[in-house]
């Protein structure tokens, strides 16, 4: 069988250092380094990973009509240029372990991309429409950066995402509608390890989630709606400060919600109660702790 002839053409518009990355071919164990001022891909290469320090993405610097994954991770990424995705098609994106503050308005506009990965830097600012007309987009992941809100009015006309990751933030509050730019279906949403106080009865509307995590936050109070506005088939709300809930929930708790994982939180005796009547749902040891059942655990 005769190996497909892929193409790689280096430009050279931009002045400055020269990028060196490499190359991935659709056959896994052909891979090249290889360095220029512009990142040109020609036909189906499988993967192009930028390899050394990458301060800021420019426009120009990319020219890019077909590839699977473009991975610029861990290279002290800083800024990127609006327009530097511009008619670029790329279906996963990877920017994750660098420097990158903000992101700014239609900096992804109409990128065909299906999963788009920000983690692991120093984001605490996005401008409305930062995530613009990305019909296509299934995946974004947000983890580990210093968000302290987050807003629907980052996104327009993203229809399509299913698995939304913004944990390990600094996010403080879920406001009315927050999560209105999701898909309706098949939800996987990541809010844990962050510093949500509030949930708005509205935060969550008509969604169905597979998995909510809210766990390691600083929740007390959980709205009825949460529950009976959308259908939540796994919930995880350990580690936070809730002390009862809704009489809805246990209703929810015998219909919809089929895994729950509620340790370590201060619980009253009679909630604990209630809650252990529907014992197989819960995953995980059962700790709780109150003024009369203190530091309790129970085995599931």
């Amino acid at each position: 069988m005769l190996t497909p002839i892929i193409f790689v053409v280096l430009c050279s518009p931009i002045s400055g250092n020269l990028i060196k990355y490499e190359v991935t071919y659709l056959d896994p164990e052909l891979k090249e380094n290889l360095s220029g001022n512009v990142i040109s891909v020609v036909n189906n290469i499988f993967k192009v990973t930028v390899l050394e320090n990458l301060p800021e993405l420019r426009s120009g610097m990319l020219n890019i009509t077909d590839l699977h994954y473009f991975t610029v991770n861990n290279v002290n990424l800083q800024s990127m240029e609006t327009g530097v995705f511009d008619n670029q098609n790329i279906s996963h994106i990877t920017l994750a372990g660098n420097k990158l503050t903000k992101i700014q308005s239609k900096i992804f506009d109409s990128l065909s991309t299906e999963t788009l990965n920000l983690s692991g830097n120093q984001i605490d600012f996005i401008e409305e429409g930062a995530f613009r007309n990305m019909l296509r987009l299934c995946d974004l992941i947000l983890s580990r950066n210093k968000l302290t809100r987050i807003s629907s009015s980052y996104f327009d006309n993203t229809p399509n995402i299913i698995v939304f990751d913004i944990s390990f933030n600094q996010i403080t509050k879920i406001g009315e509608g927050c999560f209105s730019f999701l898909a309706e279906d098949y939800l996987i949403i990541n809010i844990g390890n962050n510093a949500v106080e509030e949930i708005h009865p509205r935060g969550f509307e008509n969604l169905n989630i597979t998995e909510l995590v809210l766990s390691h936050n600083l929740i007390r109070n959980v709205p009825e709606e949460l529950v009976t506005k959308n259908k939540i088939t796994i919930l995880q709300m350990d580690y936070n400060q809730i002390r009862d809930f809704p009489d809805t929930f246990y209703a929810e708790m015998n219909s919809t919600i089929e895994a729950l994982m509620i340790s370590f939180n201060p619980l009253k005796c009679e909630v604990v109660e209630k809650i252990m009547e529907f014992s197989e749902k819960i995953i995980g040891p059962f700790c709780f702790s109150d003024e009369d059942c203190f530091e309790t655990c129970q085995e599931n």
